[in-house]
């Protein structure tokens, strides 16, 4: 509205409920175009395909790092499921092989030398595994 307050004409007050009509009319119909969830797909599927014709290099690029992503997970929700994926297995030794010189026989020659496990007796996990249990 003017400054001029109750003096508008009536021709101006026409003009600007008009304009006021109008713009509401633009509103309404842009509300409606972007509440079109159907059309707004066709749309991008649409540009998608324009693009995957021009240049397939950010859209293959895309689909590789959300590949790699999935496999990830699934990758990391199988190892979370194994023994070895626990974190407190990260706490407990390593059973290593220990390494058995070979002994010397009565006739002189020499037992071939090996790598063997501790004997559970004398596994310090074990040992603590079967304390726990008790």
């Amino acid at each position: 509205m003017s400054d001029s307050g109750s003096r508008d004409s009536i021709p101006q007050l026409e003009l600007q409920n008009v304009r006021t009509r109008e713009d509401l009319r633009h509103t309404v119909n842009e509300v409606v175009r972007r509440s079109d969830v159907p059309a707004q797909w066709r749309l991008a599927v649409a540009k998608a395909r324009q693009q995957l014709h021009r240049d397939p290099t950010p859209l293959v690029a895309m689909a590789v790092t959300a590949g790699a992503g999935l496999v990830a997970i699934v990758g990391g929700v199988v190892i979370g499921r194994t023994d070895a994926g626990r974190l407190d297995a990260a706490r407990e030794p390593m059973l290593l092989p220990v390494y058995k010189p070979g002994k010397t026989k009565k006739s002189g020659k020499r037992k071939k030398a090996a790598f063997a496990r501790k004997p559970d007796k004398l596994n310090p996990v074990q040992k603590r595994r079967d304390a726990d249990d008790r």
